[in-house]
């Protein structure tokens, strides 16, 4: 007689329980700490070589400062999709939306920063800094829960 084997469900226990048993909204300010986090020692890194590839180019047409805002985006736009992807693959109940949310919420966080430290010249610079990174973060963090669900094995 053929014996018939079930598949065994496991219960998370410990710190996966915790992680399982946390509500979207909870993941979401995780996600924007995670966003800030994860981005600041790496812009300060990526300013610092602009400097010096700018300092480096004295023969010739300088990098101006089109070279640090594209650094700055491209750092911002990596850090946004880890930590769009890390709230996918943590936050088991969370949605694509959450880790958007959580994008806009650390873009309003810097944004904010930015303000209160006079980083912007004018309303215009400003107001086009807000966007650009609050369309960085929404694309990016949107990209983070496709990148995790595609590595989750299906049930």
């Amino acid at each position: 007689m053929a014996t018939r084997r079930l598949p065994v469900i496991q219960e998370p226990t410990g710190e996966d329980a915790e992680a399982a048993a946390r509500p979207p909204w909870q993941w979401v300010l995780i996600g924007s700490g995670l966003l800030v986090t994860i981005w600041t020692p790496s812009v300060v890194l990526v300013l610092a070589l602009a400097r010096k590839i700018a300092a480096s180019a004295a023969n010739g047409a300088a990098p101006g400062p089109g070279l640090s805002a594209a650094l700055v985006g491209l750092t911002f736009g990596l850090s946004a999709l880890a930590a769009g992807y890390l709230v996918a693959r943590f936050g088991v109940r969370t949605k694509p939306r959450h880790a958007v949310f959580s994008g806009l919420l650390a873009t309003a966080e810097i944004w904010l920063l930015a303000l209160a430290g006079g980083a912007f010249p004018s309303a215009l610079v400003g107001l086009s800094a807000l966007l650009s990174l609050a369309a960085l973060a929404a694309g990016f963090c949107a990209l983070g829960p496709l990148l995790a669900r595609r590595k989750q094995p299906s049930a």
